[in-house]
């Protein structure tokens, strides 16, 4: 069986497909068999594997929303506020968020 690594959307521990259950792995990505990938794509919010590859190479921000926002989305990827209300994104999402009002705030580890 060809297995797929995808990104799991954040807070999700599993992935299923018809029957089936995989486990999200500590790294957040989760290994499925090639015909689940697109319903989890479209459906599922989960995002192809290479895009974290691609986004953690260059690092990443620390970016404000607006008040009250727990969450953003780039890329297929979910970012959830840490308790200071700031989110960990990819550095190459920073023109997008930006453009929806979040505020660079400084580059993260």
């Amino acid at each position: 069986m060809d297995l797929v690594r995808l990104i799991a959307p954040s807070g999700c521990d599993e992935a299923n497909y018809g029957e089936h259950r995989f486990k999200v792995h500590d790294d957040g990505t989760v290994l499925v068999p090639q015909e689940a990938v697109e319903g989890l794509l479209h459906t599922g919010g989960f995002a192809m594997a290479e895009h974290l590859t691609r986004a953690a190479s260059i690092g990443f921000a620390f970016m404000r929303g607006l008040p009250d926002c727990a969450n953003c989305s780039w890329n297929h990827q979910t970012f959830e506020a840490n308790t200071d209300g700031l989110f960990r994104v990819p550095q190459e999402a920073i023109a997008d968020l930006s453009s929806h009002g979040f505020q660079l705030v400084g580059e993260a580890q």
